[in-house]
């Protein structure tokens, strides 16, 4: 079996449609990421409180990887992995709502307060689906504006060197 054959195949074939960032809903770029990590790194700067400031100016950055956060991730991002949100024998079920609640209680999210705007994120845009539907499960309400999905993720951010990063050394 040739993979690489198969696999160049494939990487050629055109998508059957394209959606562009301005027409999908609750996803966002990099632009929009950066805007949110400079606002917030200003906020901490200028309050010098806690290390996620929660302050109702900020943006919540929640990254959904799991181990993989600890080697690279972005400033102000807050780790929630997707792994803790679900059922340990079927990560198609979300753990009860009391037990998501308190994690996120844990780490300082305002996750019902509408004008609280959330971009989640994690490696390559798969895994942010568990963090929005344990968001919805709690009861956010969710608008185009307030909760956001950066579907280039990790995989697209570490590949701009001039984008800020925090990595362990």
């Amino acid at each position: 079996l040739d993979v690489k054959r198969l696999y160049n195949a494939y990487a050629k074939l055109t998508p059957r449609y394209k959606v562009s960032v301005s027409q999908a809903r609750h996803i966002c770029d990099k632009e929009e990421v950066l805007d949110a990590i400079n606002s917030n790194l200003k906020s901490m700067e200028s309050n010098s409180n806690d290390e996620h400031d929660d302050n109702d100016n900020g943006t919540i950055i929640l990254d959904t990887r799991g181990s993989s956060y600890a080697k690279g991730h972005m400033p102000s991002a807050i780790h929630l992995p997707y792994a803790q949100l679900v059922d340990p024998n079927n990560s198609l079920i979300l753990k009860p709502t009391s037990e998501i609640k308190q994690m996120l209680d844990d780490r300082g999210v305002d996750y019902l307060n509408p004008n609280k705007k959330l971009i989640l994120t994690c490696g390559s845009g798969v895994s942010v689906c568990h963090g929005y539907l344990a968001l919805r499960q709690l009861g956010r309400e969710m608008s185009n504006e307030n909760t956001r999905i950066y579907d280039g993720s990790w995989t697209e951010w570490r590949e701009y060197p001039d984008l800020p990063k925090v990595t362990s050394s």
